[in-house]
């Protein structure tokens, strides 16, 4: 089941095909425990979205809360993600809402970290998150061919930006670096781990990492709707400490976060 313009409708009626006409901007959200979890980052960041794409609407009047609430409560949702997407077309505003399939990381995964690879690629409006299949595809084919966890994409300075669908951070000599605005996504896992550094003092350098650099630093993770805070194992085959102690410090706070609050 899903919703469409918060109606329900049987899921089979729907093909995300037609998001590749016309403009679609969309969230994933995550639920834990039949909660969607840190939910106003997500709301913040559609409302940064629709402003961005010039769209002439209020985020209020689109009742995005109640309609995750609603669903999760239709499906007796109690973890997964869920897709939210406004498609604008020339008739109009069409909402939809529905649940979509999920992978998380393994406790060996957390503990051990995970193997990346590299490719060019940027995505235009780095700071909106809208549908782009294209990418999306390229990445999945490659994640797909070579076993990995996840692509992360370097620009035309030769610059490490953004993973496929994560953050990434850098470490060496306890400080963090990830790359600014407007180079990537303004995820909602990275805004928390921005706060945790805060937080605990911890400094974070928000510049862009060099590709021919990246071998200096000691570790490296990504962050994400779906990975959370998740240690890199390799990129590329440059080994990374998943054990570094920064690394573990934000990871358990970010999870003693996440268990406190849902």
């Amino acid at each position: 089941m899903m919703l469409f313009n918060n109606k329900p409708i049987d899921n089979k009626e729907y093909s995300e095909d037609i998001l590749n006409e016309g403009l679609s901007i969309y969230e994933v959200c995550r639920v834990f425990r039949g909660k969607v979890i840190f939910l106003n980052d997500n709301l913040l960041r559609l409302d940064n979205s629709i402003k961005k794409s010039n769209i002439a609407i209020d985020l209020n009047s689109l009742h995005v809360a109640d309609q995750l609430n609603r669903l999760i409560q239709l499906e007796n949702i109690k973890e997964g993600n869920i897709k939210y997407v406004l498609r604008v077309t020339p008739t109009g505003i069409e909402q939809y809402v529905y649940q979509i399939k999920h992978s998380y990381p393994s406790e060996e995964a957390y503990q051990h970290g995970v193997d990346t690879v590299t490719c060019h690629a940027v995505r235009e409006n780095a700071e909106v998150k809208y549908v782009n299949s294209g990418l999306r595809e390229m990445t999945n084919k490659i994640i797909q061919e070579q076993g990995v966890a996840e692509v992360l994409l370097i620009d035309q300075d030769n610059c490490v930006t953004e993973g496929s669908r994560s953050n990434v951070f850098f470490i060496r000599d306890n400080v963090f670096y990830t790359a600014p605005l407007p180079h990537v996504l303004p995820g909602t896992s990275r805004k928390r781990v921005l706060n945790i550094c805060q937080e605990d003092g911890l400094t974070v350098v928000e510049q862009r990492v060099n590709y021919k650099d990246i071998a200096s630093y000691q570790a490296a993770f990504i962050t994400g709707t779906s990975p959370l805070v998740l240690p890199i194992a390799h990129i590329d085959g440059i080994a990374f400490d998943p054990h570094h102690p920064l690394l573990v410090k934000v990871m358990e706070h970010y999870f003693n976060l996440l268990s406190k609050n849902f």
